[in-house]
């Protein structure tokens, strides 16, 4: 199975797999008796005919919290995101906030962490965005790519965690962001500039995009199997495309990386190395985009 590599990453008998239904809360019960700690790091970026956001987001991570409570378990940490608002324009992140108040009204002393958009050796972000580019005559940004975003190394995330976990602290709620802070489209220029290709994007409005993609997911709702849209496998959705109306940068009134000792990864050199598999001809090879060029205007 695709989780069975997990095994050698701890020492013999160390890592254990439990197969458990969300929606079923003696699964989760069993699945949580006998911790000290337990951290949720369950969600969901698009909605399916299975699962919508309300039932990862905040159902699942209500009956989580309630196992937790009657365990006995003495430190929960939920995994949030950084963006999580009431008021956010996204259904994504206004559950993701639906869900930390109601954990906080069943387990009290709950530790938040809320990351940036995490990248990484096989992230959904700059991956897709490669991939998107090798699939597509040409990339859409939306609204010009104005959006900020301070993304975050997995490592960075899973060392602070760790270092929750170990601490005597509970009930805060820490933001993880990267030390750098760029826009949609800058993030669209460093992952060309890497993949040495040259920028094959598209200006889209957002009235259009959600044209686009509206249409898509009200046929694919009517089909009897699961039909992620092509671009980036699934990723473009309206949602994700409402979500493009708010920037998603730390806030600073919560602690972060510097009151945990770490020191987060630059979005640069060996941390992005990964996307040179994406060159065209080769690891080694690829074409070497210029450093500017005029994107088309729709």
């Amino acid at each position: 199975m695709y989780r069975t590599h997990l095994r050698t990453m701890g020492d013999l008998g160390q890592i254990n797999f439990m197969d458990f239904d969300v929606r079923t809360q003696s699964d989760l019960q069993k699945a949580v008796k006998g911790s000290n700690v337990v951290v949720n790091l369950i969600g969901r970026e698009m909605e399916t005919k299975n699962f919508t956001f309300e039932d990862v987001h905040v159902d699942a991570a209500k009956r989580i919290a309630e196992a937790c409570a009657e365990a006995g378990v003495s430190k929960f940490v939920h995994v949030s995101a950084l963006g999580a608002h009431e008021d956010a324009p996204s259904k994504y992140f206004r559950t993701k906030a639906a869900g930390e108040k109601a954990i906080k009204e069943i387990f009290p002393d709950v530790t938040i962490v809320r990351p940036a958009v995490i990248y990484g050796w096989e992230d959904r972000f700059f991956n897709r965005m490669a991939q998107a580019s090798k699939g597509l005559p040409f990339l859409p940004i939306v609204d010009g790519g104005e959006t900020k975003y301070q993304p975050v190394h997995v490592c960075d995330v899973s060392s602070a965690i760790m270092a929750i976990v170990k601490s005597n602290t509970k009930g805060q709620v820490y933001e993880l962001a990267g030390p750098d802070v760029f826009t949609l489209k800058e993030l669209y220029e460093l992952m060309f500039e890497t993949i040495r290709d040259y920028p094959n994007t598209l200006m889209v409005p957002s009235s259009i995009a959600n044209m686009v993609v509206s249409q898509y997911e009200w046929i694919a709702n009517k089909l009897p199997f699961p039909t992620p849209f092509p671009i980036a496998h699934g990723s473009f959705t309206s949602d994700a495309v409402k979500s493009l109306q708010a920037d998603y940068v730390a806030e600073g009134n919560f602690p972060g990386f510097e009151e945990l000792g770490i020191e987060p990864r630059k979005v640069d050199g060996l941390n992005i190395d990964y996307l040179r598999a994406y060159r065209a001809g080769g690891y080694d090879f690829g074409n070497v985009a210029p450093k500017t060029a005029a994107s088309t205007q729709l």
